[in-house]
């Protein structure tokens, strides 16, 4: 783990021109959002995916926050993972659920659903596809563009877990 940031969280106020309606839009603009407008052309290409992963997603909210936390906790991010409590627990998943989501589809009261959300997070992380059978779960659960959707949220929690390990950006 690398303990000296080679880059630190931008300031707002210090957000190129081209991006500050990103840092209006966003209100308080977190860390990780901090460290990725070093990069504006960056900020201004990954916002729209950001939005369609946490808003717009064919996702439930509860489906999303337990792919981001497994996702989280596979990485060991902790920033992830503090974040994600808060946002789980809003789209209604209680505190037991969010510390079962550490232990996988393997621990008893997961839906079908869920448990191939947890499945299908551990299979992208070891081998960066999922098995025919947690596809075809998925799929059925899920429907394609849930499907689509679940492989680019692991996806982008995957780069920027990397991000916010590889820069040591601290919890805000």
């Amino acid at each position: 783990m690398n303990t000296d940031p080679l880059l630190s969280p931008l300031p707002a106020e210090e957000w190129a021109e081209s991006i500050q309606h990103i840092a209006q839009r966003l209100g308080e603009p977190l860390n990780i959002h901090k460290l990725i407008a070093h990069n504006p052309q960056l900020m201004e290409a990954y916002t729209p995916l950001r939005y369609h992963v946490v808003r717009d997603s064919a996702l439930t909210g509860r489906q999303r926050e337990i792919l981001i936390l497994r996702v989280a906790h596979q990485i060991q991010s902790d920033y992830e993972w503090s974040h994600h409590v808060v946002r789980g627990q809003a789209a209604g998943l209680l505190i037991d659920e969010i510390e079962r989501v550490r232990l996988g589809s393997g621990a008893a009261g997961w839906s079908a659903d869920e448990g191939h959300i947890l499945d299908m997070v551990d299979q992208m992380i070891v081998s960066q596809q999922m098995t025919t059978e947690t596809a075809a779960g998925l799929l059925e659960e899920v429907g394609k563009e849930g499907l689509l959707d679940a492989v680019f949220t692991v996806a982008v929690y995957l780069a920027l877990g990397s991000l916010l390990k590889t820069f040591n950006v601290p919890i805000d």
